[in-house]
């Protein structure tokens, strides 16, 4: 048993591969006679070895000398792939000729076929009759018509017991796609229980009638399942056109276009299920196989030219149904809207070419393939069409887009595209018998083909962990930015005006994360896409972590502004649009990176802070700001009046409903601040919310502008007081010098306060 696995692997190989060998000899041992003479024949490249030789002659040598042979043979085999020989592409090319004379061949004998067609037929149909009666074949209409009357009237007695179902479906009249495809998914359940039924009552009168004929069992059966094949296919269609009822229709287009397309998907039908299965039929009666081959390929050219008729009828409906928008649709989907009949149509008839030339040079080509590609690049795009619409229709609508809920629908549909892609890919890779697990262990490419799978699904978790962190993320903002703004009634400060109230913790830290978030996703995508693909990540990971040791060592402000940062927004101590003060600038807080911020002076500069070179930091917009007034008032003036019409404005302002609500406390009087040569200086103060105060002061100022007019108070004027010695006695001309003098140093006072 040692001996037999080597030998068997030995076998396989010299039967595939050049027996040239060449055989390292012990030198401390000899080999016996049958040994030598063994490796002689194997040696031996001129005569061809049969499989029992190959095992006798093996089965003479020792473990040793067969499994020195076979690391040789491994070597050689190696070699050839890694260096294309002339020798292997001679085989090619020989292989490639053989083939052009197999298909010239095959097409000579279809063509020898052709004359012989009609008595084909013929004669196979007369075998159907197996010397019986003449009548046999109208016994057999008469029995299929019994079969198709008793399922039809079964059907139809169920379809009138369901008919109110049916109708309530219809009268439920679904607005969103979701519940349009839930009426049609009921109906198309039960349409095919009322098949079911349909079958059930054939079935019945075929087991009751039969009368144990094989080859009219088999010709009758043949054609029952033709129906069902065509009755099958008009469900989906419906499902998919709903041709008679617009209200579920998922596509966009027309009732006209909806019933063209339906009507020609049952020629189509009919065309291949009744086509084809009596070509299966005729084969099964006896017809040459060259005269099936014939019928067959005419069956499938009538199918093909129908299908290409089809598609260039109705290429406005189908490009209309994938761009359904034309002014919200990018290039992309328009140029691929407009182009894909194109597409199809050339797909199609280059697959019916491809069947024809696998057929006619001696290989078998899987119908099941041909027609599971055809129908999968016939109604994929549709169906991802009908998604995508159903997603911007819910995104569409206030009452879908506002909730959770809606918006996680809006990821469902839109993750369930990249299903249907999938399924789509498995299917193709499931009816051609492409094995995904064997490709990976080829080449690069073919690891690629192998791991597609794996991509995709990688691809649609790392989208939906996208899509779910975004719209959380968003939610929440959208939330504190609806409360913020239900609480700052009395509108945003005009720009310029400084110590404006920021925005909320969570509206400054959350857009920071949710950046976070995605990027982390993205690398941990791209690192499970390697993975799949056989790339090791772990020297990937390891060179990371020595990359950013390095990065870290060479670059330690840029890793010093990055963590400051980081305290600072755990410390709290700045927001998005709030007013700060970081000693050399400040400005309103606009943007905030991951190791900068961006500071907007409020006479428009815009400044950019690295977080490192903060050494303290003054915030002018936290919690409450406090502003005093000051208001000048003659000597004479009631101070007891002045403090009554301060508390009355203050009272005032509060009750009103644009900034009332902006105060923290109201404004009052604080008396006499301090007097000068020509009158009182009165303060006033109040509290308000960050940022509000500007608005606040500009209503104070009117408020108390039109009271003092009222009670008859003043504003005191800015004089000047000047002693001159000796005035009484003063020339005219001397008076008018002094008083130009006084002018003067008035003047001179008024701006120095101004720049104050």
């Amino acid at each position: 048993m040692g001996l037999r696995l080597p030998s068997l692997l030995l076998a396989l190989l010299l039967s595939c591969l050049s027996p040239s060998l060449a055989v390292a000899q012990s030198d401390e041992t000899t080999a016996a006679t049958s040994e030598a003479s063994a490796l002689e024949e194997l040696q031996n490249g001129d005569k061809p070895l049969s499989e029992a030789a190959i095992r006798d002659l093996v089965a003479r040598l020792d473990d040793a000398q067969v499994r020195t042979l076979l690391l040789e043979r491994l070597d050689a085999v190696a070699r050839d792939r890694a260096q294309p020989s002339e020798q292997n592409l001679g085989s090619l090319l020989i292989q490639s000729r053989d083939q052009a004379e197999a298909l010239r061949d095959g097409l000579a004998r279809m063509l020898a076929a052709l004359p012989a067609l009609p008595q084909a037929m013929s004669t196979a149909f007369e075998r159907l009759r197996d010397n019986r009666q003449p009548v046999v074949f109208l016994w057999i209409a008469l029995g299929f018509a019994a079969m198709m009357g008793v399922g039809w009237l079964a059907e139809r007695l169920l379809r009138r017991a369901m008919a109110g179902l049916f109708r309530r479906i219809v009268e439920a009249q679904p607005s969103s796609t979701i519940a349009r495809l839930g009426g049609l998914l009921l109906r198309l359940v039960l349409e095919f229980v009322l098949l079911g039924v349909f079958i059930g009552g054939a079935l019945a009168v075929y087991f009751l009638v039969t009368q144990g004929n094989e080859v009219t069992r088999t010709a009758v059966m043949t054609y029952v399942a033709a129906v069902v094949v065509v009755r099958s296919y008009a469900i989906f269609s419906r499902f998919l056109l709903a041709p008679y009822l617009p209200s579920l229709r998922l596509l966009h287009m027309d009732d006209r276009d909806a019933r063209y397309l339906h009507r020609q998907n049952l020629i189509l039908a009919s065309i291949a299920g009744f086509g084809f299965l009596t070509c299966s039929l005729l084969q099964g009666l006896g017809m040459p196989d060259d005269a099936h081959q014939l019928l067959s390929f005419t069956v499938g050219f009538v199918l093909i030219a129908t299908v290409v008729y089809t598609i260039a009828t109705a290429r406005r409906a189908i490009s209309g149904d994938l761009n359904w928008d034309p002014e919200q649709a990018g290039p992309l989907r328009t140029m691929i809207a407009e182009s894909w009949p194109l597409a199809t149509t050339v797909y199609v008839i280059l697959l019916y070419l491809v069947i024809v030339v696998i057929e006619l040079s001696g290989g078998r080509a899987s119908y099941l393939a041909s027609f599971g590609s055809l129908l999968t690049v016939l109604f994929l795009p549709h169906l991802d069409a009908i998604l995508e619409r159903a997603a911007r229709r819910m995104e569409q609508r206030d009452d879908s887009a506002a909730t959770a809920v809606g918006q996680f629908k809006i990821v469902g549909l839109r993750a369930s595209r990249f299903l249907v892609c999938i399924a789509a890919a498995l299917f193709l890779a499931r009816i051609w018998g492409v094995d995904l697990s064997s490709l990976a262990e080829e080449g690069f490419g073919a690891r690629i083909a192998g791991a597609l799978i794996d991509i995709g699904i990688t691809g649609l978790i790392a989208y939906v962990l996208w899509e779910l962190a975004r719209i959380t993320i968003d939610r929440r903002l959208a939330e504190d930015a609806a409360a913020t703004a239900s609480e700052d009634g009395g509108g945003e400060p005009e720009p310029g005006e400084q110590g404006g109230q920021g925005a909320s913790r969570v509206r400054t830290l959350l857009p920071l994360l949710r950046v976070v978030i995605q990027v982390t996703i993205a690398v941990m995508a791209v690192m499970l896409v390697l993975s799949a693909l056989g790339v090791n990540i772990g020297p990937l990971l390891a060179g990371a972590g020595v990359v950013g040791l390095a990065v870290g060592f060479g670059a330690q402000t840029l890793v010093r502004d990055i963590v400051s940062g980081v305290f600072f927004l755990v410390d709290d101590a700045f927001r998005l649009g709030e007013y700060i003060d970081v000693g050399v600038v400040k400005g309103t807080v606009e943007k905030i990176s991951i190791r900068s911020l961006r500071l907007r002076h409020h006479r428009g500069a815009l400044h950019t802070v690295p977080f490192g070179e903060i050494q303290h930091l003054t915030n002018y917009s936290r919690d409450w700001a406090i502003m005093k007034l000051e208001f000048r008032v003659p000597f004479n003036t009631d101070l007891e009046k002045v403090r009554k019409i301060f508390k009355r404005i203050g009272q005032d302002l509060q009750q009103d409903e644009e900034i009332g609500p902006d105060f923290l406390q109201p404004f009052k009087s604080q008396g006499v601040l301090a007097t000068d040569d020509s009158a009182f200086l009165l303060r006033g103060k109040f509290m308000a919310k960050p940022g509000k105060q500007f608005l606040i002061r500009r209503a104070i100022f009117q408020a108390v502008q039109q009271a003092f007019a009222r009670e008859g108070i003043k504003f005191a004027d800015r004089r000047v007081t000047v002693n001159v010695p000796g005035a009484g006695g003063m020339e005219p001309e001397e008076r008018a010098a002094a008083e130009k003098a006084a002018a003067s140093a008035v003047a001179s006072a008024d701006a120095l306060a101004t720049k104050a």
